[in-house]
């Protein structure tokens, strides 16, 4: 069942990245992440394109637990 699921999730988003002209990516992998681990990775990705000193993350609003966590779990420092 849910073997299937990923592989029909996997064809369909390389399809689509075909559709969006990326035509020679190979394969491709959806990997399940929450909301707070994908702040998470994002951050990492940001993160490790800049400057060892910037290290402060300004989020305009703070109304879940949920992005703190991400801002921190990045070893970033947030700002509210």
């Amino acid at each position: 069942g849910s073997s299937l699921l990923a592989k029909l999730t996997n064809l369909l988003v390389a399809d689509a990245l075909r559709l969006a002209g990326m035509e020679d990516l190979g394969a491709s992998t959806v990997l399940p992440l929450a909301t707070g681990m994908t702040v998470t990775m994002a951050l990492l990705a940001l993160k490790a394109k800049r400057p060892p000193s910037a290290r402060y993350v300004l989020w305009p609003r703070i109304d879940q637990k949920t992005c703190a966590k991400a801002v921190l779990s990045a070893g970033l420092l947030l700002k509210v």
